[in-house]
């Protein structure tokens, strides 16, 4: 009997291992340059640019719309809090951090920004810390 029960659990906690393994994501450090979008108009819309970002796109981000950058005509979206980005839409970003090229999301550990030539960091280690899982 204790066999029996021994077994059975054995091959629960086998079968949990292959499916957790399943849905394990692969991710790699990176650092890119591009231009910050709010994704709901991007994706809507295509608008890009700054012209769009002082007006629709700070008011999007403001209000929680995913934050995204466009490299090299990709749009990633950034899984980070976007009120913080709201002002800089439409500018030149670089983002530090992980990425799972699957799904095209970024998990961004620092983000600077392009104001007037000078790089402004916007989103740091420490701003991530409060995220969950982080």
């Amino acid at each position: 009997m204790n066999r029996k029960i021994i077994s059975g659990i054995a091959g629960l906690l086998a079968v949990s291992a292959m499916s957790v393994s399943a849905f394990a994501v692969t991710t790699k450090s990176v650092t890119v340059k591009g231009q910050l979008l709010d994704m709901k108009c991007y994706s809507a819309l295509g608008a890009t640019g700054r012209a769009h970002g002082k007006t629709c796109g700070k008011k999007c981000l403001s209000e929680g719309v995913p934050a995204g950058i466009l490299v090299h005509g990709h749009a990633w979206v950034l899984a980070t809090n976007s009120r913080p980005l709201a002002p800089y839409v439409g500018l030149n970003i670089e983002v530090m951090g992980k990425a799972n090229s699957k799904d095209h999301v970024l998990v961004p550990s620092m983000i600077k920004v392009d104001v007037h030539g000078h790089w402004k960091t916007i989103v740091g280690k420490g701003a991530m810390a409060g995220m969950p899982g982080m």
